[in-house]
């Protein structure tokens, strides 16, 4: 549509697409943003019957833990988990080193380890 209305005015098409483009992926990506969220079940059983139930953690209390974290480690750990990326598209999306981000994945989930102890 935008192309039909504006092609008389268009000087550089080229320009003009990737301009066009970029805003439809922003579009496309804050009404994702938005739909980004998980529910995990609650109080999942353990399969293992030898393992002592003081050591069963329900999802409540891990994402109560996340969320006291900073904002960019509680992506890291909900892209790897829940949106099932690898470390390379993880470092991509937040335009950090792939090593970075392995170091601050595995430093967040000791932390939440640490925290539930």
């Amino acid at each position: 549509m935008s192309f039909a209305e504006q092609y008389q005015n268009i000087e550089e098409i080229e320009k003009w697409l990737r301009r066009v483009l970029f805003l439809n992926f922003v579009r496309w990506y804050k009404v994702n943003k938005q739909k980004r969220t998980s529910e995990l079940k609650p109080n999942i059983p353990l399969q293992d019957n030898s393992v002592e139930s003081s050591t069963f953690v329900d999802a409540d209390t891990i994402l109560s833990v996340l969320e006291t974290m900073s904002e960019e480690k509680q992506e890291i750990v909900k892209l790897r988990f829940w949106g099932d990326l690898k470390f390379a598209e993880i470092a991509e999306k937040l335009n950090k080193n792939e090593a970075a981000v392995k170091k601050m994945f595995y430093r967040t989930l000791l932390d939440i380890k640490d925290k539930i102890k």
